[in-house]
């Protein structure tokens, strides 16, 4: 199980729970797991997965040192831009 998978499971387990307390009489108070619960799913799911680029961007981009590797295997640099503040993604 990654860290995705957990997290987006801790989600389930959090609306769950607050859809149980509404059914069990809670009433307002069960709303908090419901958001929240709701918010970290959703975000689970429908998290940006940053594109990568297979060329170095141009001036002004500067290597930030941060390197991981996909699921795939493809190792990834971080450059980011001073100015902008963008970060991109470029396969080595």
């Amino acid at each position: 199980m990654t860290l995705r998978d957990a997290v987006f499971a801790f989600g389930l387990l959090l609306l769950a729970g607050g859809v149980v307390a509404i059914f069990a009489g809670a009433g307002l108070p069960a709303m908090g797991p419901i958001i929240a619960g709701s918010m970290v799913v959703l975000g689970t799911a429908f998290e940006h997965r940053g594109r990568t680029d297979d060329e170095r961007p141009g001036p002004g981009w500067e290597r930030t040192g941060e390197r991981f590797r996909e699921p795939d295997g493809t190792v990834v640099d971080v450059w980011f831009n001073q100015t902008t503040g963008e970060r991109r993604y470029v396969k080595r």
